[in-house]
């Protein structure tokens, strides 16, 4: 399917630069669906024309994009959206857009001026970095027998960490997916390692795999995360 550039809106008077409003709406459509795998973009030209901007800034937006892996440029064949892996693949490693769109409907419905918002926000960030350094997030997948139960143990009785557990058998792969993108560190038997790591791979996540118990170097290493 084809797209015209009325998908797109940039406003000048932004502190935002053009491409980078340019840039950010492309990742959002993709996100949430509106350009689906497959999808070609408008040519260079054609958007410039549309958005009443230089050809060089859209060129070098479909540059990054695709350099990102959201984007095929073709010769012959124009831009579009890339393959169903590759989309899905960011969506699972950015699934913050449905939480974006509600807090922002949120703000809208307490009266607050959207853009003062998000540039406050900005600032803050600038200012402070991250507000709370969080709790490690411990997945155990799967680990009910003595070889995960040592680390399960010594983690609780060593750390503040987050502890989550997830039986692969009785669990709907959505969930599973989800529960090992929260993760900071993924725990499973052996056994099951390659399994899980065919998801995790997808989340860029490091799986570590328990074959004994009581090996200390491994516990060090659980709790050590890179």
């Amino acid at each position: 399917m084809e797209h015209s550039g009325s998908l797109f809106k940039i406003d000048s008077r932004s502190p935002l630069p053009i491409n980078v409003q340019v840039k950010e709406q492309i990742k959002w459509l993709i996100g949430k669906g509106l350009l689906k795998p497959g999808d070609t973009l408008p040519s260079t030209n054609q958007l410039a024309d549309q958005l009443s901007i230089n050809r060089n800034t859209i060129q070098g937006v479909y540059s990054q994009l695709k350099e990102e892996g959201l984007l095929r440029i073709q010769k012959g064949r124009g831009t579009q959206v890339a393959s169903e892996e590759e989309v899905t693949k960011f969506k699972t490693q950015n699934p913050y857009f449905s939480f974006v769109e509600e807090t922002i409907k949120d703000a809208y419905e307490l009266g607050f001026n959207i853009e003062n918002v998000l540039m406050s926000g900005f600032a803050y960030m600038q200012l402070f970095g991250q507000p709370l350094k969080r709790k490690l997030r411990y997945l155990f997948i799967e680990c009910k027998v003595s070889s995960c139960i040592f680390y399960l143990d010594e983690i609780k009785r060593m750390t503040a960490a987050e502890i989550h557990t997830i039986d692969v058998s009785s669990s709907p792969e959505n969930m599973l997916i989800e529960s090992i993108h929260n993760a900071d560190v993924i725990v499973t038997r052996a056994d099951l390692a390659e399994r899980v790591k065919g998801f995790a791979d997808a989340a860029q996540k490091t799986v570590i795999s328990v074959g004994s118990t009581n090996d200390v170097s491994l516990l060090l290493n659980i709790l050590s995360p890179q």
